[in-house]
């Protein structure tokens, strides 16, 4: 068999390898699009507080964590006990509590860790259309936004040891990014 007779084992041909450069910066650019068009949603979400007012999800002006909860979500709850042993009594100020069942439902969550600080809201109508205008199909999620409201990491889960700690840093302020 002469050389160029053999088959080619490990070979990309140059189609292919364009085909895959051209796949990629597509995927980049939806990403990047899709992201640019949650921040501007983020923004223009509205949610009701405790009082039933008509608020801005996003508070103007400061970095923020929004964690998107569910009074039923087993994974909300141990992120909120987390974030009460790492706290050790400060306040979460720079958390916004979105419990889909209601922002008084928040409260309870809160009060069962012992933890306070925390901006509490509920969805605008009923949790189907808050998690669709957001994007994400369950809970919990966690937002960081920076003082401009722009997201800069999302976690569509439990964040796991670092995650959790950066994520913690914004929320009391000892940071303002993840």
């Amino acid at each position: 068999m002469s050389p160029s007779s053999r088959p080619r084992r490990g070979f990309i041909s140059v189609s292919t390898l364009l085909l895959g450069i051209v796949a990629l910066t597509c995927a980049v650019l939806v990403g990047t699009q899709a992201m640019q068009v949650a921040a501007q949603s983020l923004n223009a979400v509205q949610v009701r507080d405790l009082r039933g007012r008509v608020v801005p999800l996003l508070p103007a002006g400061e970095p923020q964590v929004v964690m998107i909860s569910s009074r039923t979500c087993s994974w909300c709850k141990r992120a909120l006990k987390d974030f009460g042993g790492m706290a050790k009594g400060r306040p979460l100020t720079r958390l916004t509590l979105l419990t889909l069942e209601g922002a008084g439902d928040g409260t309870a969550m809160l009060e069962h860790e012992g933890l306070r600080g925390a901006r509490l809201v509920g969805p605008l109508r009923n949790r189907e259309e808050t998690l669709q205008t957001l994007g994400y199909a369950g809970t919990p999620v966690f937002i960081a936004v920076d003082r401009n409201g722009k997201v800069l990491h999302t976690i569509p889960a439990y964040p796991i040891g670092p995650e959790l700690e950066r994520m913690f840093a914004v929320i009391v302020g000892e940071a303002d990014a993840p």
